[in-house]
């Protein structure tokens, strides 16, 4: 298995938890998939709780929970330490 194979399979194991998260307050799958590419794609931006939170709020979640369940999201969004640690090893095998 290449390491392209292990980064994809990472990130396809965190946008399903992410996802599942989305499902279990009602979200049918197609759309609980596409909260959870929203939540991937925000996790790495600087406003990142802002703009989570945000977005539960906007489905009528009190602010409480929608903090809460942002928060959950963050961290299931988040790589592995083990990705972290093969990224690295990759760059330093490039130079």
């Amino acid at each position: 298995m290449s390491g392209t194979d292990f980064s994809r399979t990472g990130r396809d194991t965190r946008l399903h938890s992410v996802a599942a998260v989305w499902e279990r307050v009602g979200f049918p799958p197609a759309s609980a998939l596409r909260h959870a590419e929203i939540c991937l794609t925000l996790a790495d931006h600087d406003d990142r709780v802002r703009l989570i939170v945000a977005m539960w709020a906007n489905h009528g979640f009190p602010p409480a929970d929608a903090v809460q369940r942002a928060e959950i999201c963050l961290i299931l969004a988040a790589p592995t330490p083990s990705a972290v640690t093969r990224n690295r090893k990759r760059k330093k095998e490039a130079k």
